[in-house]
């Protein structure tokens, strides 16, 4: 019988692509990251506002999501 794994359909999609275009595609996968960092958290920093822990909790948590994304989009997905 044969089994399957499941595997992520984004990840499906980065097999397709060329080495070039996966390159393009993690950069803007880590620009996207770099974003939601800065708002975040250093948007919190320079506000002058309270510092919210859990906010940027979730934007360091954000940016390291973006960042081993974009890694994984640059193996093409998985192993080979």
């Amino acid at each position: 019988m044969r089994t399957f794994k499941f595997v992520s359909p984004y990840f499906l999609m980065a097999k397709q692509l060329t080495l070039d275009q996966r390159g393009r595609l993690a950069e803007k996968v880590m620009e996207w990251g770099n974003l939601v960092f800065a708002g975040l958290v250093i948007g919190q920093l320079i506000s002058g506002a309270p510092f919210n822990l859990q906010i940027a909790l979730g934007g360091i948590i954000g940016i390291s999501g973006a960042y081993i994304v974009a890694i994984l989009v640059m193996k093409g997905g998985g192993k080979k």
